[in-house]
């Protein structure tokens, strides 16, 4: 059985913090952001995006709601768009001309498979303290009532070096030095958005093995990090 990926996150710093290092301002909601351990679907990540063909950081719902979408559920089965097809399906490919982002993090868990029983991995880089950012789409949704909900997916590709022992599949991480192209960059055929991540080689990353603690995303604490 293969276990959705990449399916949980964790962003342990602060967005002011985060704004600081990359050189970029807070957007919309930023400000409430809080250090979060066991990041769920359908729960806020942070973002880095371009307002205005300018770099900011933002939150956006984590589960794609397209524009066109009469529910908002649609979302959970929308939080992963694969390399493979991002530029094909009705649902990514016009976001990869002007709506992509680079969801933040330090790490993500993953799930392998041992025997009939999940044993769950934190995955981060070996400096531990390195912010990844992984590549992605967005959206505007309105609702028939209520506030724009602003959302997003993380595009995956095959896993790399020594996670494909874990699962199959990985984020699409992309290297400091082209966040700001990947946001902020119009390209008139979805495929040459894609080219920018293809040609990325996915850095080094280390895995973890940790309780069953990060089972239950209610649980949202330091300690979900403790090695096993």
């Amino acid at each position: 059985m293969i276990i959705r990926m990449c399916g949980r996150l964790f962003l342990a710093r602060r967005a002011r913090e985060i704004a600081e290092i990359l050189g970029i301002r807070l957007g919309l909601g930023a400000e409430r952001w809080t250090p979060r351990y066991n990041v769920a679907p359908t729960q806020d990540v942070l973002a880095v995006v371009a307002e205005e063909a300018v770099s900011v950081v933002e939150p956006r719902r984590w589960g794609l709601i397209p524009s066109w979408a009469k529910e908002a559920s649609i979302g959970h089965h929308m939080i992963n768009a694969r390399i493979e097809t991002v530029a094909s399906k009705p649902s990514f490919w016009r976001l990869l001309r002007s709506n992509r982002c680079v969801v933040l993090a330090e790490g993500f868990f993953e799930w392998r498979r041992d025997r009939g029983a999940k044993v769950p991995y934190a995955i981060r880089s070996p400096g531990k303290d390195v912010l990844l950012g992984f590549a992605g789409l967005w959206a505007r949704w309105q609702p028939s009532e209520g506030e724009e909900i602003l959302s997003c997916t993380i595009i995956t590709r095959p896993a790399a070096g020594n996670l494909n022992e874990i699962h199959d599949r990985m984020p699409a991480l992309l290297p400091r030095e082209a966040w700001g192209e990947w946001v902020e960059k119009e390209v008139s055929e979805p495929a040459a958005a894609v080219k920018l991540v293809e040609d990325v080689v996915p850095p080094k990353l280390e895995a973890v093995q940790i309780t069953s603690l990060v089972n239950n995303p209610r649980n949202d604490t330091p300690e979900v990090l403790k090695p096993a």
